[in-house]
C-alpha cells in the first residue's frame, strides 16, 4: 500500500553520462588488471627464489597465489568485454535515436512545405 507513496524516483539517465561512467569503469578495470599482472610477476619471482632456497612449500604457495591472480585477471578481462559490448550497444542506440529524430524533423519540414504550397499557386505558375 505504501510502496507507491515512498518510492524514490529514478533519475533520468543520459547516454553521454552513461558512456562516461562506462569509460571510467573500463579504466578502473584496466588499472586493476595491471596491478594483478604485477602481483603475478612478483609471485613468480618469489617462487623462483624459494625454489633456489630449497623451500618447496613456500614456492608452491606462491604459484597457487599466482594462479588465483591469473583467474582474477581472466575475470576482469570478461568484465572489460561486457563493458565494451555495453558501450557499443549504447552508441548504436544513440545513433539510431539521433537518426530517427533527424528523420522526424525532416518529415515535419516537408509537411510544412507541402502545406504552404497551394494547388492554385501551382496552376497560376503553369499558366
Amino acid at each position: 500500500m505504501f510502496k507507491g507513496i515512498f518510492r524514490k524516483t529514478k533519475p533520468e539517465t543520459n547516454a553521454l553520462t552513461t558512456l562516461d561512467k562506462l569509460n571510467e569503469t573500463l579504466e578502473m578495470l584496466e588499472k586493476k588488471e595491471s596491478v594483478l599482472l604485477k602481483k603475478t610477476a612478483a609471485e613468480v619471482e618469489k617462487a623462483k627464489e624459494y625454489a633456489k632456497g630449497r623451500n618447496k612449500k613456500a614456492a608452491i604457495q606462491c604459484l597457487k597465489r599466482k594462479k588465483l591472480y591469473e583467474q582474477q585477471i581472466e575475470q576482469l578481462g570478461n568484465f572489460q568485454l561486457r563493458v565494451h559490448d555495453q558501450m557499443i550497444m549504447l552508441e548504436g542506440a544513440k545513433a539510431t535515436t539521433e537518426t530517427v529524430d533527424t528523420l522526424r524533423t525532416g518529415a515535419a519540414a516537408m509537411k510544412a512545405m507541402q502545406k504552404a504550397t497551394y494547388v492554385t499557386d501551382i496552376f497560376l505558375l503553369l499558366t
